[in-house]
């Protein structure tokens, strides 16, 4: 038996023994496909409780309830003319019925499952890395202790307490860099120096790098779109353009999926004001968390 795959039977002995159950990102586009057995089960656990059967939650079609929620359509919401003062209509998908209050479970998900599947992570013996300014290690940690694995969570000490407490509250290891949004920089050398004292003790799950982060939203995401339009499209209105701000550009893996199927689709990457990195490489700081990083992410298709 070689490494890989005497790691996979670590992981797949994991899971027998917590009894672990991975949804399919066919389950997550359509949650009708998950066995009855366990929406069953669900109907008797909280949206954002650390049971592994949350797992089949990571979709947008939760039933917006604390806790019991079933499953229905796409949530989202529509501004209205006299708010966004255009004549175009305006569709916003909502992420707060994710566990966490947040998608980023998703986006987290598609890293380490697909690391797990494939014999490139030991739960029994390594710690999943998430180095971030915020929701993608608190998405992480999530998934992490839902999947059995031990957590480490990078962010700058200037984000809110609020994300220290809950990281500390599932059992993240957490470590705190200088500095608050913008400075991603200080947590990439934190990292640098956890991996040379732990080796191969920790795998780092750079969302920035992580391919399974956009193909979660190519999965998932985009198609989710796409059903919202036609389920809110009216005659002779068209599909034209999807507006994501850029933090690792994850989302934004969302409109691969939605060119194919719009092909003529204008799609707009929207950046902090102080820090306006792919419209003239600026790299100033701001406090809108969740983007405006300084750089460019490998996982930015920019050719979209």
């Amino acid at each position: 038996m070689d490494t890989k795959e005497r790691v996979l039977e670590n992981t797949i002995q994991r899971c027998r023994e917590r009894h672990i159950i991975l949804p399919t990102y066919k389950q997550m586009r359509n949650p009708e496909l998950i066995p009855q057995k366990i929406k069953d089960k669900l109907a008797n656990i909280g949206l954002w409780d650390l049971n592994s059967l949350n797992l089949f939650r990571i979709t947008w079609k939760n039933e917006p309830k604390d806790f019991g929620g079933k499953f229905g359509d796409v949530n989202y919401l529509e501004i209205p003319s006299e708010l966004s003062g255009v004549k175009a209509r305006i569709i916003v998908l909502v992420g707060k019925y994710f566990p966490t209050g947040a998608h980023k479970v998703g986006a987290t998900f598609g890293p380490l499952v697909e690391k797990l599947v494939t014999g490139r992570f030991d739960p029994t013996r390594q710690k999943a890395l998430w180095p971030s300014t915020g929701n993608y290690c608190r998405g992480g940690a999530y998934d992490s202790y839902l999947l059995g694995c031990e957590s480490i969570a990078v962010l700058p000490q200037g984000m809110s307490q609020e994300r220290f407490d809950w990281l500390h509250k599932v059992g993240a290891e957490v470590f705190a860099t200088p500095g608050s949004e913008s400075n991603v920089k200080e947590i990439y050398d934190k990292v640098k120096v956890l991996k040379q004292e732990r080796g191969d003790g920790i795998v780092n799950l750079n969302q920035f790098e992580e391919i399974g982060n956009p193909m979660w939203h190519y999965a998932v995401t985009g198609p989710a779109m796409e059903e919202v339009y036609n389920q809110t499209k009216k005659p002779n209105q068209r599909f034209s353009g999807v507006f994501l701000t850029q933090g690792s550009a994850g989302t934004l893996g969302s409109t691969d999926y939605l060119r194919e199927k719009f092909p003529h689709m204008k799609v707009c990457a929207g950046e902090a004001v102080q820090c306006p990195t792919l419209l003239e490489n600026g790299y100033g700081e701001h406090r809108i968390e969740g983007i405006g990083d300084k750089h460019v992410p490998w996982i930015h298709n920019i050719r979209n």
